[in-house]
């Protein structure tokens, strides 16, 4: 073998040698990152993982903080909504789910959940003609804030540090967990391992 050869191959092995550092340093900081999400409307007993079996709030079936038995409790005494879009369905279903999302250490304090301004105003205005029981929200409610306050939702301006409505979670796109990005990023350090050998 030519000293040319010996050398390149050194270079290629060096380079997997710190790919695999890099991958070995970052998936246990990113998995630790992953799993130590306080649900924080649960206090400091619980963090988020993985629970696959939701019957509802599925969109957190990668990382909840709720679990199955909490969403059918919660979502089974809830009213039944009448003559309402797929938008406003969706909406609905997204605020009635914050308690399962990974990401409640960011809008919730204090026992409130502070969500963001403009999902209350859109969901109302998606609403509005959505009957609960015999009435419909417009006419039970004069707002979108006057909605969120009637269902104890702390309201907040802006975007930041509050509970947001996620339009991919009904577009059919998934969003990817930690996890499988991980799978991916190991998947490819060994391609490019066995494509340099």
């Amino acid at each position: 073998m030519s000293a040319s050869v010996s050398e390149m191959l050194v270079r290629k092995l060096n380079l997997c040698l710190v790919l695999l550092i890099v991958v070995c340093v970052w998936v246990p900081v990113v998995m630790a990152e992953e799993n130590s999400l306080l649900c924080t409307c649960y206090g400091e007993a619980r963090i988020a993982e993985p629970q696959y079996n939701l019957p509802n709030c599925s969109w957190y079936k990668n990382l909840a903080c709720c679990l199955r038995t909490e969403v059918t409790s919660v979502l089974g005494s809830m009213y039944m909504i009448h003559s309402s879009t797929k938008a406003c369905r969706a909406r609905l279903n997204y605020m009635m789910c914050y308690f399962c999302s990974p990401d409640q250490h960011k809008w919730y304090d204090k026992g409130k959940v502070n969500i963001c301004s403009s999902f209350c105003n859109d969901t109302f205005e998606e609403c509005k003609t959505t009957m609960l029981e015999d009435l419909a929200i417009g006419d039970m409610f004069k707002s979108g804030t006057e909605f969120c306050e009637a269902n104890s939702f702390e309201i907040v301006p802006g975007k930041d540090h509050c509970f947001d409505f996620d339009p991919t979670v009904f577009s059919g796109s998934d969003r990817m967990s930690l996890c499988h990005l991980l799978v991916m990023i190991l998947s490819l350090f060994c391609w490019v391992c066995v494509a340099l050998f």
